[in-house]
């Protein structure tokens, strides 16, 4: 069964979560047990957020409020070390706030989301503005691909092009 880190429990972590599980996904959240501002819901995501809830499902998962100190990536996966306990492996690790070195990572550009088996969900989610529809559709992108880089590859293609619309929306 493939295995995902998902760092922060905000709507689109847990939305990640959520449609992971949904796929049989062993998935751990971390929470630094912030409060979370309340999220307006509008246009896609107001769909996304209707196809996540449309067929009831728990979500199964481990919380915890670890933090990451470090991630590295091999060719299958992620290891991910915490503050508080052993280093654990993961298939994907996925960013839904900034956690620790995941930015940095080599060859990450600033135009991508993804690299070696992370996704910085969160910067997705900032260029698109659309949480739940950014979490949705990098869980689809696993059920459609058994492959991550083509995954990322093809959550990348789908959801770039509302990152566009939306920044000549704020010029006019």
């Amino acid at each position: 069964m493939a295995t995902a880190l998902v760092v922060g429990a905000g709507v689109s972590g847990l939305a990640t979560a959520l449609r992971l599980t949904r796929s049989t996904w062993d998935v751990v959240v971390l929470d630094n047990g912030a409060h979370h501002d309340p999220v307006v819901i509008t246009g896609p995501d107001r769909h996304a957020a209707r196809r996540l809830a449309a067929l009831p499902h728990d979500l199964h998962h481990e919380t915890r409020r670890s933090r990451v100190t470090a991630l590295r990536p091999d060719r299958f996966g992620v290891t991910v070390a915490f503050n508080d306990h052993d280093d654990e492996w993961f298939d994907v690790v996925v960013c839904a706030q900034p956690c620790c070195e995941a930015e940095r990572l080599p060859g990450l550009r600033l135009e991508t989301w993804s690299r070696d088996h992370v996704a910085l969900l969160y910067r997705a989610v900032r260029d698109t503005g659309l949480p739940l529809s950014a979490a949705e559709l990098l869980a689809d992108a696993f059920d459609i691909h058994t492959d991550d880089r083509a995954a990322f590859a093809w959550w990348e293609t789908t959801l770039k092009p509302h990152s566009i619309r939306r920044a000549f929306t704020r010029v006019r």
